[in-house]
């Protein structure tokens, strides 16, 4: 929910009373929509239940991320191509300069939301190829488990917990 504020914040302050009332609420509406599709895909999946005694990343495990990994490219490419759509659908000239500088500004949003999904989706093929060679589940840096409950959270995490915080310490460190 907090993602959705920020997206309507900047939707809607960035053209400072230039939509009407329903142009901001069918923005809402839009962005309430994709937010809640991601959501219900990470939720439709049970975690996986570790049994006592069960090796980490077994074949039933490597199976189960699979599936969540599989489902979630599935939602991304579906929605980038009802984008395409959509922004086929709705290009429309407007002769009024605050209109049409919305629907750019409006497009060039999308765009940039599509170009993350598609670097993401990227990474989801990466992901599935570490399942495939049996290197799933291990950090790329020091090789230790990363973590049922890790995954289940961020599917495409390379790095276990400790690695991740290193290395985000040393990105703020360059970048002061």
């Amino acid at each position: 929910m907090i993602l959705l504020a920020h997206v309507l914040g900047n939707a809607i302050g960035l053209r400072q009373g230039v939509f009407s009332a329903t142009k901001s609420a069918f923005l809402f509406y839009q962005a309430a929509q994709k937010i809640m599709a991601v959501e219900l895909t990470r939720k439709s999946f049970t975690p996986y239940a570790a049994k006592k005694g069960e090796e980490y990343m077994n074949a039933h495990q490597r199976r189960h991320f699979r599936k969540i990994l599989e489902a979630l490219k599935s939602e991304l490419s579906q929605e980038i191509d009802r984008t395409v759509h959509t922004m086929q659908d709705e290009a429309t000239v407007f002769a009024d300069p605050n209109d049409r500088a919305s629907q750019e500004s409006d497009m060039a949003l999308e765009l940039r939301n599509r170009d993350r999904e598609r670097k993401l989706i990227k990474k989801i093929d990466e992901t599935i190829a570490r399942i495939d060679a049996n290197e799933y589940g291990y950090c790329e840096s020091c090789g230790v488990e990363i973590g049922l409950k890790r995954l289940e959270a961020r599917p495409t995490a390379t790095l276990c917990i400790d690695c991740k915080t290193l290395d985000e310490l040393r990105e703020r460190q360059v970048a002061k």
